[in-house]
């Protein structure tokens, strides 16, 4: 069964919003669509819903928007947009209320309507590292420190809630940090690295991250271009997402070590973003505009169906 109601999927390309679906039993269905422009990533506090959009402004400057969430799941009462005072925003997260939001193109991280931070350096995969790109900022679990991945310096930077450093921690060099996901008891933190196909696992106590070991994302004889993205956890298992392989890489959890990964494929091209919905993954395939579903049993994946037409579809969410 599907955990909660209503989804949400972000489609960014021309003539693309926020599209609604509602879950009934084991079925989905489409509600509407709300018109915004390039949305790029969601997330939802208590009834509010927040959009970063990637330039609101025409001025390569990115924003952020929320809505109220009706009784129905209808995005309602649309706010200003907000700026992030930064080029390409591209994730943000919510904590009572306070926004924080990535600047991938400025290497930045901002609390709206506080402090703006910008990194600076340079990595050693080039291009892609010429610069520092933030690329995600999440919560910690203690609700305590907000975690930035930097995908162009190799570090996750650990702040407080006022974005004043605390700590840092790295992954391999070139392998380009991109998003987290934590255990469910909070002591482990798993880091999908984009540039090198891999997971870093991390222990995590009280703003401090310690890295213990990176796993291989691909198969071993795989020989294309990849660049991996989202990462989940979920009762158990690990999934991750590659786009060029356009497969969910699925690792059972034992204890601080990972196992070897099965691989299940996207049925789709480009997962930018994958979520999880009760004993439902949906993955958002960007290049192919559609988003695929699946039905998880014990950590295997099987393909139940596909909503589509979505113009790069980016980020999926629940409510």
């Amino acid at each position: 069964m599907f955990a909660k109601k209503d989804v949400y999927i972000a489609a960014c390309g021309n003539g693309g919003g926020i599209y609604h679906y509602k879950t009934d039993g084991d079925q989905i269905v489409f509600c509407d669509k709300t018109e915004v422009e390039k949305p790029m990533y969601f997330s939802i506090e208590g009834n509010k819903f927040y959009a970063i959009l990637r330039d609101p402004f025409c001025e390569n400057i990115s924003g952020v928007v929320s809505f109220d969430i009706d009784d129905n799941g209808a995005l309602v009462n649309m706010s200003d947009v907000v700026s992030t005072k930064g080029a390409a925003g591209c994730h943000l997260t919510v904590n009572n209320g306070d926004v924080y939001a990535a600047n991938y193109l400025s290497g930045s991280i901002i609390k709206l309507g506080g402090r703006l931070v910008t990194h600076k350096g340079i990595g050693v995969n080039l291009p892609r590292q010429n610069t520092a790109h933030c690329h995600f900022t999440g919560l910690t679990p203690d609700k305590k420190y907000i975690l930035v991945c930097d995908l162009g310096l190799d570090t996750v930077f650990t702040y407080d809630l006022d974005l004043n450093l605390v700590s840092k921690a790295h992954v391999p060099a070139g392998y380009g940090c991109r998003h987290i996901a934590f255990s469910d008891d909070g002591k482990l933190a798993y880091c999908i690295n984009e540039l090198i196909s891999s997971i870093t696992v991390f222990r995590y106590n009280d703003g401090v991250l310690t890295p213990l070991k990176t796993y291989k994302a691909l198969p071993d004889d795989f020989s294309g271009t990849n660049t991996a993205a989202a990462v989940r956890v979920d009762n158990g298992f690990l999934y991750a997402s590659n786009r060029g392989h356009n497969s969910i890489a699925v690792f059972k959890i034992d204890g601080e070590k990972l196992c070897e990964p099965e691989f299940f494929s996207c049925e789709g091209e480009g997962p930018r973003d994958i979520n999880i919905n009760g004993d439902y993954l949906f993955s958002a395939n960007q290049q192919t505009n559609d988003v695929t579903i699946f039905k998880i049993t014990k950590g295997k994946l099987k393909f139940i169906k596909k909503l589509s037409t979505m113009p790069d579809s980016l980020c999926v969410v629940f409510k």
